[in-house]
């Protein structure tokens, strides 16, 4: 085909006389493209007239550097365009996804690594002639699978890139099946209108940079992934207009371990994470539900051995949002709370129970709060920290708390580390700050420490020593 640049076009190769270069120029047929092309000279690959042509029994092979742009396999922009390239490529190699790709199937990787990269004059990539790249799955009729991609045993980086479904039952966006060789990285991405947004399995240092992932029933799901991070990962869960009470941000299990700097997690209605024997450090991480009732919460654990290191985060614990920023259910018997200098929103008529620890046995703790902020005078019930104090006892476990700012007792240091028997019948001896009991308050000398008898009358109450007195405790 002629040309301004009087080359022939790709398709027109194979009827061309005897060609003697080793490298020849072409025009790509369908993106008209300039190409060039060298002799193979060892092996004997496939000729598909895309990546490899035939001109009188000679093979050429495609110089393409590592990029792969799946406009070359086809004249439309659907899944079948992506899987050839995908096919196509070598382990590292890069797919080049510009504009609007509408799949109906599933894409697969299994060769080996890749990265799916869009276009996008934002980050930097495009000159902005071009829409934004996206892959949109729609009109899915595939019912023996259950995502919508998936990588097995390779990495995948998908990176300024938005993926789309359309609120797809029973469909995962992207799934990972690690097998420890393979993770993800999400770098400036969007995964968006599926049941699971990303669901990974035994991945591997799978890292989230500046992305979001988004009305899903359940954003993110790590199985069995160590050492996972995330910086500026926006979370929100939940379809755009539902109502359902089970809308989850992160799910997390089989001791994974999830570390998150700064970022949020946003429009859950059960939880905004989720611990099954599994490890989550938030760091500055801001928390906001969304239609939940009062049994949501930001962080719930769910089974032992988890390990919660909160720091600086900021929380909704007001109506309709979250009513607890770490729950505890009590068939749990041994965790790790590590929270510190959290600021808190409240609402005076709305229940809140900030740390809902509801375990009648701490043996198997180890809590370390301080630095957070309350509000008196909440909706009956309410509490700071929802342990019964006489559950503090000595030995069994580490509990280490300090009042809030805001609270009645602001600044008190609360432990069990130094508590003495409960039900006191004298004077204490030896009594240091943070010391806790429960005084019998039956009329004996010695036991009413904090002298309320004339307050409450002979009714047993429990105290903590704070700076040379003794100050009942009221419900934590």
């Amino acid at each position: 085909m002629s040309n301004t640049l009087n080359l022939l076009e790709t398709n027109d190769f194979p009827t061309l006389s005897t060609v003697s270069a080793g490298v020849v120029t072409l025009i790509d047929s369908r993106t008209k493209e300039l190409v060039n092309f060298e002799k193979v000279t060892t092996g004997s690959p496939t000729v598909d007239g895309v990546m490899y042509l035939e001109n009188n029994g000679e093979k050429y092979a495609r110089i393409h550097n590592g990029v792969i742009n799946p406009e070359w396999f086809g004249p439309g922009k659907t899944h079948i365009e992506l899987q050839a390239a995908i096919d196509a490529s070598q382990p590292n190699d890069t797919i080049l996804i510009r504009g609007k790709y509408r799949c109906s199937d599933q894409i697969k990787i299994t060769k080996g690594a890749l990265t799916f990269l869009g276009q996008n004059y934002i980050n930097g990539n495009d000159t902005g002639s071009n829409e934004g790249s996206r892959i949109i799955f729609d009109n899915f009729t595939n019912h023996t699978v259950d995502s919508c991609i998936e990588a097995t045993s390779v990495s995948l980086c998908i990176k300024n890139l938005c993926i789309f479904g359309s609120e797809l039952p029973g469909k995962i966006g992207v799934k990972i099946v690690g097998n420890i060789n393979g993770c993800l990285t999400l770098d400036s991405a969007v995964v968006q209108n599926f049941e699971v947004g990303v669901k990974i399995t035994e991945g591997y240092y799978n890292r989230f940079i500046n992305s979001y992932i988004g009305y899903c029933s359940t954003c993110l799901v790590l199985d069995k992934c160590y050492n996972a991070t995330a910086s500026s990962l926006s979370i929100r869960a939940g379809y755009e207009d539902t109502v359902d009470l089970t809308n989850i941000g992160i799910l997390l299990l089989n001791d994974s371990n999830f570390s998150m700097f700064g970022g949020s997690v946003e429009s859950f209605s059960d939880a905004g994470i989720i611990l099954f024997s599994s490890r989550v450090l938030c760091n500055g991480v801001y928390f906001e539900g969304e239609k939940a009732d009062d049994n949501a919460s930001c962080i719930k654990i769910k089974d032992n051995n988890c390990r919660v290191n909160a720091v600086s985060c900021h929380a909704y614990l007001t109506e309709g949002h979250s009513s607890s920023f770490i729950q505890i259910p009590a068939t749990v018997t041994s965790a790790h709370i590590y929270s510190k200098n959290n600021h808190f929103e409240y609402a005076d008529n709305w229940y809140t129970s900030v740390y809902k620890f509801e375990a009648t046995d701490f043996t198997g703790y180890n809590i370390d709060i301080s630095g957070d902020n309350y509000k008196n005078g909440l909706i009956a019930g309410s509490s700071y920290i929802a342990i019964t104090s006489n559950l503090l006892k000595k030995g069994k476990g580490i509990v280490r708390i300090t009042y809030p700012s805001g609270h009645a007792l602001a600044g008190v240091h609360l432990t069990n580390l130094n508590t003495v028997s409960p039900y006191q019948y004298n004077a204490v001896t030896g009594a240091e700050n943070g010391m806790i009991t429960t005084f019998a308050n039956s009329g004996y000398p010695g036991d009413d420490g904090a002298s309320l008898y004339g307050t409450i009358g002979y009714t047993p109450y429990t105290a903590v020593f704070d700076n040379g007195t003794w100050k009942k405790i009221p419900k934590l």
